[in-house]
């Protein structure tokens, strides 16, 4: 069948509103303050070079070309510009993205077969002076555009109809971001403020849904927002035709907090948007960044811990008859069964089919070297090896027994969703002191929440700081 000049017209407005509605309405601000970090990296790069009295510089033309190439491609993907961050996290988005940048160049010197034609010592200072301006300029027009923006913005009056979890963030965070001109004022609800059920906090109460347009019209309100559960989003419709007259922009927060997500994303496919409620964070560049970081940590870990690897499994053989190591059957990633390695540090002993007991304060099983071990976390150090080996890694959900598994499945909601990234040697769960044995359904639950945020959160940079916190924690009372 042969479509229609009307259908054709009608697929083609379909798809141009479908790309207009996931357009990333990139700002000004944000492209301005990339061309100044092009510009700042080439001012720096001829800097250096003719600091070095460097005479024929064409070779740093042609590098500084593919630089403002590779930073327009790369810094406008890796979070740089997102204007209401700590000073931290600015800091390490513009780390990562020089990096990236550097590596890729590196690669191309490599492949092109040119990089002996570049001075190491401009390279090098390039790289670490081209960090530190970049964040002092970033610091600087931030600190200059917010005084310019907080002192000619009018402050645009804002409702936030329903009173929700997701109402409740979407305001606190509207409210308090300084780039952000509309602010909520109140909000709609047909729930009363002196119940139980509040959850808006200091936000008044200013009515009903049913007197939204004497509302808007009273506070002079340029944009509602709904953040109605997804129930009711048959009455959105009615809702936003009720308004189209009062021109105020209409905004629609779907309430998907009630669901378990796992690394939720907004994708496009055809000019469609499609909201992936459970997803792996690791895919692509992320994916290979963290396995490169897991291979490289955990050959220097195996190099610099053999000596103790080596006295642990001699101390284990003379402790008690049995094998050294200690293999047990779990689940990784995507709940694959792996077989986790460890120092035995438990005298041999049979358990029934399926069953298996956690090691309890005082257990008897335990052999006064496998008490030292379990104290230290020595007993985890083969698990570098299930790093090396792609079963693990070194920052992720810990590993539970198959039993174990099985038993909290039905009983911790979203329990199997941890096994959404690989699991790891140690976690955020375990740096917040749920380590050791789950002896309470509340403390499995506590852990797979932990466990939850990390996946919502991952970063390299999350990664670090929980395998520098993991040091202050092996002493822990929690682990025997």
């Amino acid at each position: 069948m042969f479509s229609s000049p009307a259908d054709s017209a009608d697929n083609k407005i379909g798809r141009d509103r479908s790309r207009r509605m996931l357009s990333t309405g990139d700002s000004v601000s944000s492209r301005l303050q990339l061309l100044l970090d092009i510009a700042t990296a080439e001012l720096l790069l001829f800097v250096f070079v003719r600091l070095k009295g460097i005479g024929d510089a064409q070779i740093y033309l042609n590098l500084g070309l593919i630089t403002a190439v590779l930073m327009w491609l790369i810094y406008s993907n890796a979070g740089v510009y997102r204007r209401f961050s700590g000073h931290i996290n600015r800091a390490m988005n513009i780390f990562w993205a020089w990096s990236k940048v550097f590596a890729v160049l590196i690669a191309w010197a490599f492949v092109a077969k040119v990089s002996a034609q570049y001075s190491r010592e401009v390279i090098i200072s390039w790289f670490v002076a081209g960090g530190i301006v970049q964040f002092l300029t970033h610091m600087t027009t931030n600190y200059l555009l917010r005084t310019w923006m907080l002192g000619r913005r009018e402050i645009v009056p804002s409702l936030m109809v329903g009173n929700s979890t997701l109402g409740a963030y979407l305001a606190d965070h509207i409210n308090a971001n300084p780039w952000v001109a509309h602010k909520i004022v109140g909000v709609l609800s047909d729930e009363q403020k002196d119940g139980d059920d509040w959850v808006m906090g200091e936000l008044p109460r200013l009515g009903d849904i049913a007197d939204m347009r004497d509302l808007v019209k009273r506070y002079k309100v340029r944009r509602v927002y709904f953040a109605l559960p997804m129930k009711t989003a048959h009455q959105i419709r009615e809702m936003e035709l009720e308004l189209l007259d009062l021109n105020v922009d209409i905004v629609w927060a779907p309430d998907i907090f009630g669901l378990h997500m796992t690394s939720p994303s907004v994708k496009e496919v055809a000019g469609v948007p499609l909201y992936y409620l459970s997803e792996s964070p690791l895919v692509g560049s992320a994916r290979i960044s963290k396995m490169l970081m897991d291979k490289v940590l955990a050959c220097v870990a195996l190099l610099l811990l053999s000596p103790v690897m080596i006295g642990a499994a001699v101390a284990v053989k003379l402790s008690s008859p049995g094998p050294i190591f200690f293999r047990q059957p779990r689940h990784g990633l995507d709940g694959r069964i792996i077989q986790v390695l460890k120092f035995r540090s438990m005298k041999l002993h049979e358990e029934a089919d399926g069953q298996v007991t956690q090691a309890r304060q005082g257990d008897s099983r335990i052999t006064k070297v496998g008490a030292f071990m379990r104290k230290t976390s020595i007993d985890e150090l083969p698990q570098i090896l299930n790093v090396l080996r792609g079963d693990m890694s070194l920052v992720g959900p810990r590993p539970h027994a198959v039993a174990h598994n099985e038993y909290y499945t039905g009983k911790v909601n979203a329990y199997m969703s941890r096994h959404r990234i690989l699991p790891g040697m140690t976690g955020l769960a375990q740096v917040n002191g749920y380590r050791g044995e789950t002896d309470t359904l509340d403390k499995m639950e506590k852990r797979v929440e932990y466990d939850l945020a990390y996946i919502n959160n991952w970063s390299l940079w999350l990664d670090i700081r929980i395998m520098i916190k993991t040091a202050y924690t092996l002493l822990s009372k929690n682990a025997y």
